[in-house]
């Protein structure tokens, strides 16, 4: 109880996860552990024929779950703009590339999509955890016996989940205030190369980050990127 007199929730990081795997498992019945949490993270999408950056309307937590059914890895953003949460499946053709604090990927309907990460620390863990899952993917026969493939994942059953968020993932009424996200023109210029997806960097080799170097390879070419500290994002108020 705090001097106010008021009680005041103490609810610990394990009981914290819990709820959220709870709250999760109304989405999908499937989800049997949450693997990792990123607290706060904001999405862009990138329109090929134009070859322009826009915001896209999710922003809130983003958690990288492991399912009993397939696909067994997806991650999930908890939407506090909308009622539409965003779910991606972690498949073996799945690409990113690493520039922290951002995250950019394309996924199976080739859609182009960057993740900007509030806090740059777990900007690093989720694309670690993405290397692991992918790497895993890459020593699965083409055409595995479901047991097979189960034995496969063996070494992700104990992923911990590396940091998870105070309170539970239950959206807020209100949308949260966007001061957390980068200014709109500072994510534009930083992938302002993003036009040539695919290429090489300058030097010609493939510019690719520790992260992923084992499954797949870049949609950017890094090299030709700002470096983080020259882009300023605001504080939370």
């Amino acid at each position: 109880m705090s001097q106010s007199g008021k009680l005041m929730p103490n609810i610990d990081q394990q009981s914290t996860k819990m709820l959220n795997l709870t709250v999760l498992q109304r989405i999908d019945p499937f989800i049997e552990e949450i693997l990792i949490t990123a607290a706060h993270v904001t999405f862009y999408e990138f329109n090929i024929d134009s070859n322009q950056w826009s915001r896209k309307d999710v922003e809130g937590s983003l958690f990288v779950v492991k399912r009993n059914a397939q696909p067994r890895f997806q991650f999930i953003v908890m939407n506090r703009r909308n009622t539409d949460n965003l779910v991606e499946n972690l498949l073996g053709d799945f690409e990113y590339e690493v520039q922290v604090p951002y995250l950019l990927y394309r996924n199976a309907a080739q859609e182009v999509n960057g993740m900007w990460f509030y806090n740059s620390r777990e900007c690093q863990d989720v694309a670690n955890l993405f290397s692991r899952i992918l790497n895993a993917y890459s020593k699965v026969p083409a055409k595995p016996k479901v047991s097979a493939s189960k034995s496969e994942f063996e070494e992700l059953e104990a992923v911990p989940s590396m940091s998870v968020i105070e309170g539970p993932l239950e959206p807020p009424a209100t949308a949260s205030p966007t001061t957390n996200a980068p200014e709109d023109s500072s994510f534009v210029n930083f992938f302002s190369a993003a036009m040539n997806l695919g290429t090489n960097a300058p030097d010609g080799t493939n510019s690719i980050q520790p992260y992923h170097s084992i499954c797949c390879r870049p949609i950017y070419p890094v090299a030709r990127y700002p470096k983080p500290t020259q882009i300023k994002h605001p504080r939370p108020t």
